[in-house]
């Protein structure tokens, strides 16, 4: 290896080191500078030495990942709070019937009929659907059609759209396997 690369790579090593003692925290890393500056005068006849222990003092910077460790720790609850709250506290009977009652059976099993074939007036006519199958996949609102067509406001068609918190109440009763509770 040529002088030049070897002094390249300990330019590099030096950026390396000094960029992780940036990053290092500030309270650790002002008890461990103060023994490396009593130290380097003893060693100023020798700066390679210096850098040695910095060198070693690199692993200690790269604890600061642990940091980043904290927000993985805050996701992992935010995420198990919000499926168990939703899916548990809709009930069919309490909550997804009134709805279909009061914007969609008279259309679909009422005073106009059962449009499409699809009556909403109980939990069984639901699930056998209508002339263009199932509407309902139980545990995926995604793919339910019903759930589909009152998202995009296509129903109810005479009507007007559905609250949000209507349709993310619906859909989480999909979402939670579409029991008849």
């Amino acid at each position: 290896m040529r002088k030049s690369a070897k002094f390249s790579v300990l330019l590099l090593t030096f950026a390396l080191v000094a960029v992780l003692a940036a990053c290092a925290p500030a309270a650790p890393a002002q008890p461990a500078q103060a023994p490396v500056a009593t130290e380097a005068p003893k060693a100023t006849e020798a700066p390679v030495a210096t850098e040695a222990p910095k060198a070693t003092e690199a692993p200690v910077a790269t604890e600061a990942p642990a940091a980043t460790q904290v927000p993985a720790a805050t996701e992992a609850p935010a995420a198990t709070e919000v499926p168990a709250v939703a899916p548990a506290a809709v009930s069919f009977v309490k909550d997804v019937q009134p709805i279909f009652e009061q914007n969609c059976v008279k259309c679909h099993g009422g005073s106009d009929g059962i449009k499409g074939g699809l009556s909403l007036k109980t939990f069984d006519d639901l699930m056998k659907g209508g002339k263009d199958g199932q509407v309902i996949a139980p545990g995926d609102a995604a793919n339910s059609m019903l759930v589909q067509a009152i998202a995009a406001g296509k129903m109810p068609k005479r009507g007007t759209k559905l609250a949000q918190e209507k349709i993310d109440m619906i859909a989480a009763w999909v979402t939670a396997g579409a029991q008849n509770n």
